[in-house]
């Protein structure tokens, strides 16, 4: 089922002809929301980076895509599919139809929020760079390349790849935001690299800031290299959670210092 700006329907063939058109011959943008146990987490901070977004394209912003219209829109959506579900990731998609901005939005059931500990094999993505600046925190701008860089995986029998930017940096994974553990220290890639300011990790580091625990948060220019001299590494997702790396060529990783970060923050969104 979907939400074409604000008409239910169950297949996208039974929305307008127009919005239907636009939606699969232009470009649109993308935020991707959770459901936690029958609560939408962060919607604040979802909410601004869509709007932000949204002014970063240059689409026009209806004057009734406030807060809580959107909210409502994506919760009708969910009442209507399948109310008794407790955890789902909804999709909204924003594109434009002869100058008006529309949106869809569509959604499917997820596990929890766990810490996700199979094991899960990564390498370095080098056929094409993620541009580092601003630009790049935008979850569309790069899309084209991501759905190579996840059929590089596939090929190479990975669970994962980790992206670099044009100065040989760290950005981030195909699933998510990447952090590496050094002693105390959580040292993650900044924004400036070029990696999407998910609301996810805007919520995370606001929680590391201001929560009394044993790791710094160091947000800096990364080098490839740090990936094997780390103790542990994780991806950090909507979708999966905690997702700790197990191995990244010849090196393997511990997982004990990711089950009692992961515990503690997870507590905070109960």
């Amino acid at each position: 089922m979907y939400n074409c700006n604000g008409a239910l329907v169950s297949e996208l063939n039974q929305a307008d002809q127009d919005t239907l058109h636009s939606f699969t011959s232009t470009f649109s943008l993308y935020e991707t929301v959770r459901l936690h146990q029958g609560q939408v987490l962060f919607w604040e901070t979802h909410y601004f980076r869509i709007i932000a977004s949204l002014r970063r394209y240059r689409f026009g912003i209806p004057m009734h895509y406030n807060m809580e219209i959107l909210k409502e829109e994506l919760l009708k959506l969910h009442t209507q599919q399948n109310p008794t579900t407790e955890n789902a990731l909804f999709q909204f998609h924003f594109f434009s139809t002869k100058g008006n901005t529309q949106f869809i939005i569509s959604s499917k059931e997820a596990h929890p929020i766990g810490l996700q500990t199979q094991s899960y094999r990564v390498d370095l993505y080098k056929e094409a760079f993620i541009t580092s600046g601003n630009l790049s925190n935008l979850s569309s701008t790069h899309r084209g390349l991501r759905i190579m860089a996840a059929r590089y995986a596939e090929e190479n029998g990975l669970e994962d790849v980790v992206f670099l930017n044009e100065r040989k940096h760290l950005v981030e994974t195909l699933k998510g935001t990447l952090y590496l553990v050094q002693h105390n220290q959580l040292r993650t890639p900044k924004l400036e690299a070029g990696c999407q300011d998910f609301a996810l990790r805007t919520v995370f580091h606001h929680w590391l800031e201001n929560e009394q625990t044993s790791y710094d948060l160091v947000e800096e220019d990364l080098n490839p290299f740090a990936l094997q001299q780390s103790e542990a590494l994780f991806v950090l997702s909507l979708e999966q959670g905690f997702q700790t790396i197990s191995d990244y060529r010849k090196t393997q990783y511990s997982q004990e210092k990711i089950t009692p970060l992961f515990t503690a923050f997870a507590a905070s969104l109960d």
